[in-house]
């Protein structure tokens, strides 16, 4: 028994020749580890939680990658969302997770003022299990894993400079999200440092939805019609955009070019197909779960490991015809 178990666990005390062996029998047998009979041996759940916001933050793509990773390393994932993230409502929540005995816990909600209240007042102090953030400002004490989105607007722009464009507007999420500033700060860095204006009057700001990417490049044109591109601080709003566009009888790429955030599955359809910076959220989903489940695993052998060997998450330009 001792002997499977270690093969099953990926123990490396066990022979190459033996666990061969093993792994040959678990096959011709068809065996699956009883994950009941193995949480009331160890006395651990391998179950970790997942907190998410009722309006969809955590994508199909993240869900996935999460989901994926957290089966690969033994792991179940259990789901809640919040609406109401008063400080009282969190705090119950996490402590409910805990009283389940879930082993760690991701928070995939997005880093704005109002969602980060929590924080500091003094609830992360009564967490007794490993969290890991999501797309969460860097700060003392607490592990983030994200994707540089300052990288993600210099990374936009810079393609919009590399083609030729002089006078780049911005339209940028709200801005008391974390994210948002970050792409903003990308936007005005690769502007400065090629020697172009970036004025207040070439941003504004919409709230992630189409119709809000609609009415802000509708302002931005009012304000500035000599503007030649614009980055989008995501895909949704880039739609938005391109709509209004048209209704000017604009011509892109040739009187704007446009690039979006986000690639997601429609933006190869829409018209003209939109350039877009790729993020891959299921690989996103993938290395956040790695992260908790190594600061599990560190907590339960009494060991320390700094994650600093974590894989970055990777993000790059797909270019098509709206910003070519």
């Amino acid at each position: 028994m001792q002997t499977v178990s270690r093969v099953v666990n990926d123990n490396r005390n066990v022979s190459e020749k033996t666990r061969e062996r093993v792994l040959e029998a678990i096959t011709r047998l068809g065996y699956r580890p009883n994950l009941l009979a193995r949480r009331f041996t160890s006395g651990r759940t391998h179950t970790l939680g997942v907190i998410g916001f009722n309006l969809g933050f955590i994508s199909t793509d993240l869900h996935q990658g999460m989901a994926r990773e957290a089966a690969a390393r033994g792991y179940s994932l259990q789901l809640k969302t919040l609406s109401d993230l008063t400080v009282e409502h969190v705090e119950e929540t996490l402590l409910s997770l805990m009283d389940q005995r879930i082993e760690g816990i991701l928070w995939a909600i997005p880093d704005t003022l109002r969602n980060s209240e929590w924080l500091s007042e003094g609830v992360l102090a009564r967490v007794t299990v490993p969290m890991v953030f999501l797309s969460f400002q860097p700060r003392h004490g607490i592990t983030s894993i994200g994707f540089d989105n300052f990288e993600c607007g210099r990374l936009a722009t810079q393609h919009l400079i590399a083609s030729g464009r002089k006078r780049v507007a911005h339209i940028s999420g709200p801005q008391d999200w974390w994210v948002a500033r970050e792409r903003v700060r990308g936007w005005r860095s690769a502007l400065q440092r090629a020697g172009l204006p970036a004025p207040d009057t070439y941003i504004a700001a919409g709230n992630w939805l189409p119709e809000s990417g609609q009415s802000a490049l509708n302002a931005l044109l009012d304000r500035s019609p000599d503007i030649d591109a614009i980055f989008v601080a995501n895909d949704r709003m880039a739609l938005g955009a391109l709509l209004a566009a048209h209704e000017r009888k604009l011509n892109i790429p040739r009187d704007v070019a446009i690039i979006g955030v986000d690639n997601i599955l429609e933006s190869s359809c829409f018209f003209p197909p939109l350039t877009t910076v790729r993020q891959d959220k299921s690989r996103h989903g993938e290395i956040a779960v790695e992260a908790l489940v190594r600061r599990v695993t560190a907590r339960h052998d009494k060991s320390i490991d700094t994650l600093d060997d974590l894989p970055r998450l990777a993000q790059d330009v797909i270019v098509r015809q709206s910003a070519s």
